[in-house]
């Protein structure tokens, strides 16, 4: 099983909106060619099967298959950027880098 740890800030981020988070894998690209990028969000995913359910302090957290995780696991907390105020991050997931495209 996957060790999730949610912050208290993005705890009470989360239960103002939802129950539910999910964290996946995006493939964006850019001028540097393409690269994996974890983004949390609130709410369920669509394809709920494909993802590993962990209940953390009451919030379900849907988190994509195969993810491969540093050894303490998971940690989301709430990152403040001026761009995104009050936005969810995730650390301790690892992925390759870049994608060749």
């Amino acid at each position: 099983m996957i060790k999730v740890g949610i912050s208290e800030e993005a705890r009470g981020y989360i239960l103002k909106r939802t129950e539910v988070i999910t964290v996946d894998m995006v493939t964006m690209s850019g001028w540097g060619g393409c690269v994996n990028e974890p983004v949390v969000s609130t709410g369920e995913p669509q394809a709920t099967g494909s993802y590993d359910i962990v209940i953390v302090d009451g919030i379900k957290v849907c988190i994509f298959k195969g993810a491969v995780t540093a050894p303490d696991g998971i940690k989301i907390s709430l990152a403040d950027d001026w761009r995104v105020p009050q936005n969810l991050q995730v650390e301790g997931l690892l992925y390759e880098q870049p994608i060749a495209g």
